[in-house]
């Protein structure tokens, strides 16, 4: 149901057919991941009306926030990346979402992939880059570029990295998937009463659109569209980029609520 569980299965869209050599291609990565300085200005306006709206949106559970998530799969192409050069683009990559000292490396690999990690421990976030390459015998491997942020901020700083992420993918030639989950705990329970409307109102401020919902084991779980976020799946051939899932637990008198964008990806 999730397309972002399966690290290794996003839309296939890179770079590689642009590029004739393994030479080129190696080239083009330092090169244009090493700018800095670039940025996307195409529909600015647009962009920040709608980053207001989803923070706008997120405020109405801002003092209940317990984590942000915000995950990224890109797939860059086919072709043999060495190990330096691997490191250098996570290099690169994290100087672009603002890490630029403080951070550790470490790799891993199993029967079908070989991966390189960069990992940094911020005081508010900790971030995950990894270049993860799936090896096909007789044939060069696919790379992956994947990002994971956890941090515990404001909901206006997670819509912001959010963006951020996104803008990244854009900058370094990447139709990466990039989604943002919001984690939060109301006392008490929010899927009935007054505090029941804590759905209708996030939906409401995005102007989304209810596509679906679901009440299984106890959850209640709401699909919608709305088109003040570009991002979307399909689901049951419906166009889908808002997620809410409620959890009400008796014992603890707490609702767990998880708000995705364009889905939550973690389990429930």
């Amino acid at each position: 149901m999730n397309k972002y569980r399966n690290a290794v299965n996003p839309i296939k869209k890179g770079l590689g057919a642009f590029f004739v050599t393994r030479k080129v291609k190696i080239s083009f990565l330092i090169v244009v991941w090493s700018i800095v300085a670039i940025q996307i200005y195409v529909n600015y306006q647009q962009t920040s009306d709608n980053t207001s709206q989803a923070v706008t949106a997120f405020s109405v559970v801002e003092d209940s926030i317990i984590e942000e998530i915000v995950n990224g799969c890109g797939y860059f192409g086919t072709m043999e990346i060495s190990e330096n050069t691997r490191k250098k683009m996570l290099e690169n990559l994290a100087y672009k979402l603002g890490i630029t000292d403080g951070y550790d490396f470490m790799t891993g690999n199993g029967n079908d992939y070989e991966k390189m990690i960069l990992t940094k421990e911020g005081k508010h976030a900790t971030t995950t880059l990894q270049i993860v390459s799936m090896i096909k015998e007789g044939t060069s491997p696919e790379q992956y570029i994947l990002v994971e942020i956890r941090a515990k901020e404001k909901a206006k700083q997670a819509v912001s990295l959010y963006q951020k992420v996104k803008r990244t993918y854009e900058e370094i030639g990447i139709d990466g998937q990039v989604s943002l989950e919001i984690l939060a705990e109301e006392k008490g329970n929010c899927m009935t009463g007054e505090k029941g409307r804590i759905m209708e109102d996030i939906f409401e401020i995005m102007k989304a659109k209810k596509v679906d919902s679901i009440m299984e084991n106890d959850i209640f779980t709401v699909y919608g569209y709305t088109k003040s976020e570009d991002n979307y799946i399909t689901l049951k051939d419906k166009k889908v980029n808002i997620q809410i899932v409620m959890f009400y637990d008796e014992k603890e008198d707490k609702t767990y609520i998880k708000i995705g964008l364009p889905m939550v990806n973690s389990s429930y």
